[in-house]
């Protein structure tokens, strides 16, 4: 499994944009990517504070997702929201 936790803070004044393109990538990666055990975004507790949920059924599902048309095209957007880089916690299944 390839399972993390990432946690993303976005430049003040960009949440909605932020949210508006996130959304379509969940919904996106959902739909298409059979290997997705799980994927789905959070408000965090702090302004402007957003956290992922990410599991894939392995490390070959992870990349077909970074690799995927929906997430190349929509990265560099979401990255321009990003007030610094994204935190990445990886995880292990008990």
């Amino acid at each position: 499994m390839a399972t993390s936790v990432v946690k993303i803070v976005v430049k003040q004044g960009q949440e909605e944009a932020f949210e508006a393109i996130i959304r379509r990538l969940v919904e996106a990666s959902n739909a298409n990517e059979p290997g997705i055990r799980f994927y789905q975004a959070f408000r965090g507790a702090e302004p402007g504070e957003y956290w992922m949920l990410e599991s894939f059924t392995g490390p070959d599902a992870l990349k077909a997702h970074t690799a995927s048309d929906h997430f190349k095209a929509m990265r560099a957007d979401l990255g321009a929201c990003f007030d610094r880089p994204p935190e990445i916690h990886r995880l292990s299944d008990l």
